[in-house]
């Protein structure tokens, strides 16, 4: 297996690799107090024999950050088990995401850690080596998969390395495509049924048939970028970005061109809203543009994150989950789901078995799926998914777009393309295209130049 970082290095950035991602209401603010209730003191867990000399007591620490909500179900679902298993005992150890990055890298380092931990998935690559080899290999577990999607937990992202599953995705997120259905029966587009990308533009070419105040896309320079062109071009190469192994640029000139060329089509053919236009509603304010609340687009591609947003923009529309599109000819479907987070299990623990037999329950038993909902966002399995739409805590369209996403095999950036400074890189050039002040050669070959100087100043 790859080292992927050294451990001094962790240290120093682990803290700025932990996001909050995915934690509901109130997540980074849950209260400092209880930040530390019901942690042990000793890095090592007691043993001893129950009241009546029967099965032996374990105790097992949790570590987990959170919102209040969160916190609420989880202990719930802990007492569940407990009641199933009075021998175990399991220790929460919970609080905000502030600082738990570099706790969680000293504990690991130290061989303090506790038994089972929820990681953030963008730190999980700093702590994956051979040489550590901090986490059990649910593999060679008795945890059920069953439930699981294999396209989607089988991913890197989802705590998947090098043929060992170190981590269990906690819930299920990434792109979507949100249709207003309504508006696409009425012109005759089928988003549910395998399209590609050529087919995209003949639609747009409908769409300003049927009416010319209308677009097929809602969309800006910051998701033309990240979710179009990222995946039309992994598609294009069947490849990531850059090279892990040797920190080169795996897209050729020629395909960076064709690339650029596929987004000036998007404005040229008015597949989207001029960039004039949409550059007032950049970032994640696409449900601002009055043309969206008004109805005047057939989809946005967006995230599952935003899409609940993007639809309450619009409440008279009947919106979906559609498909994503393919480039014909290609391998490589490129769209993938990921988490927000990973919960592994030590492989220092000293009872690794109960471990396993808890997250059994914590992910695979329908009383713990109803209680612990959506606290950890979009659930990860169908199953659970469809508990939570059934009681309401989770809505139609977003198990939809949770089904449609985790459907696709995916293909994950790589961890240099992940980093903001390099998709800003693309976006600047995918801004630049759009408004006509650059070419898609002279787009291409600015991009490998300033994708080169950052590489260069990677350690």
């Amino acid at each position: 297996m790859k080292k992927y970082l050294a451990i001094p290095a962790v240290l120093c950035l682990a803290a700025s690799l932990l996001t909050a991602c995915g934690g509901g209401k109130g997540e980074t603010t849950a209260a400092d107090t209880k930040a530390e209730q019901g942690q042990t003191a000793a890095a090592e867990k007691e043993t001893a024999k129950t009241a009546d000399g029967g099965s032996e007591q374990i105790t097992l620490r949790f570590s987990w950050w959170g919102g209040e909500e969160r916190l609420a179900a989880t202990l719930d679902v802990i007492k569940q088990f407990e009641e199933l298993n009075p021998n175990i005992k399991i220790e929460p150890e919970y609080g905000s995401s502030d600082g738990y990055a570099d706790k969680l890298a000293t504990q690991l380092a130290s061989g303090t850690a506790p038994d089972i931990i929820q990681i953030d998935p963008g730190l999980m690559p700093a702590l994956v080596s051979d040489e550590t080899n901090y986490f059990l290999d649910l593999n060679t577990s008795s945890f059920d998969f069953s439930n699981f999607d294999e396209n989607y937990y089988k991913l890197r992202i989802n705590g998947f390395y090098d043929g060992k599953q170190l981590g269990i995705p906690t819930g299920i997120s990434g792109g979507a495509v949100l249709v207003n259905q309504g508006l696409a029966d009425q012109i005759g587009i089928d988003f549910h049924t395998q399209y590609t990308w050529d087919d995209i533009f003949d639609w747009a070419k409908k769409v300003r048939e049927y009416d010319d105040s209308m677009y097929l896309i809602c969309s800006n320079k910051d998701y033309v970028a990240n979710i179009l062109a990222n995946n039309y071009a992994k598609q294009l190469s069947g490849k990531t970005f850059i090279n892990e192994e040797t920190k080169e640029i795996n897209l050729t000139s020629e395909q960076w061109q064709e690339v650029y060329t596929f987004v000036k089509r998007l404005y040229d053919e008015e597949v989207i809203a001029p960039a004039s236009y949409s550059a007032a509603y950049s970032g994640d304010n696409m449900q601002s543009d009055p043309n969206w609340i008004a109805g005047k687009y057939v989809c946005s591609f967006t995230y599952m994150s935003t899409m609940e947003t993007l639809a309450a923009a619009n409440a008279d529309a009947e919106y979906t989950a559609g498909l994503f599109p393919l480039y014909q000819g290609s391998d490589v479907d490129a769209w993938n789901a990921n988490c927000p987070q990973i919960i592994a299990i030590n492989s220092k623990s000293k009872s690794p078995e109960a471990a396993v037999e808890f997250l059994d329950y914590f992910f695979n038993n329908e009383k713990a799926m109803e209680t612990l909902g959506c606290t950890r966002s979009v659930p990860p399995t169908a199953k659970a998914r469809e508990i939570c739409t059934a009681d309401g805590s989770l809505s139609k369209l977003l198990s939809e777009a949770a089904d449609v996403a985790g459907s696709y095999s995916g293909m994950v950036d790589d961890k240099y393309f992940s980093a903001a400074e390099a998709k800003q890189i693309v976006t600047d050039e995918v801004e630049a295209v759009g408004f006509g002040v650059t070419t898609p050669e002279s787009a291409s070959e600015e991009t490998i130049s300033l994708l080169n100087n950052y590489i260069s100043g990677i350690q």
